[in-house]
């Protein structure tokens, strides 16, 4: 026992020196810790860095996107605009073809009555003309076919 008997003065010594290296690892630690403090910050300002440009990307995709979707939405009033445009110029064509075939209804209708004025007038000149000739033949002495055949 007298062997595990430690003085007051090994003690505090051992003691210090236990204090020693604990501030040592202590301070080895205190070291690695700003150490990986450091990469750490390092660490985080690339992920910072490589979350700005994917930001970025992102928002310049959005504009891309949204010119896109304005171009396409303009080419969709385009051809809109140019359907109103053909329609309304199909309507005038029908309505001309319309107003073409009233007339020409109309012409006919004239040229109708028309040609029944003519045939009722050309009638009318074929019976005068035909009377005209039977008159003549009467004063001239001949006699109107009987209709009976045979001398």
């Amino acid at each position: 026992m007298a062997e595990d008997h430690v003085s007051r003065d090994e003690h505090r010594a051992d003691m210090a020196e236990l204090r020693s290296e604990f501030k040592e690892e202590m301070a080895g630690l205190r070291q690695e810790m700003t150490t990986m403090r450091g990469e750490l910050k390092e660490e985080m300002a690339g992920i910072r860095q490589e979350i700005i440009v994917l930001t970025k990307t992102m928002e310049a995709n959005q504009q891309a996107m949204l010119l896109q979707f304005q171009q396409i939405d303009q080419r969709f009033n385009q051809m809109d605009q140019q359907r109103q445009e053909d329609r309304q110029v199909m309507l005038q064509q029908f309505q001309q073809v319309d107003q073409r075939l009233a007339q020409h209804e109309t012409r006919l209708g004239s040229m109708e009555n028309w040609m029944r004025t003519t045939f009722v007038t050309v009638a009318l000149v074929a019976i005068g003309v035909a009377t005209q000739l039977f008159y003549i033949l009467m004063r001239l002495g001949l006699k109107p076919p009987t209709g009976t055949g045979g001398p």
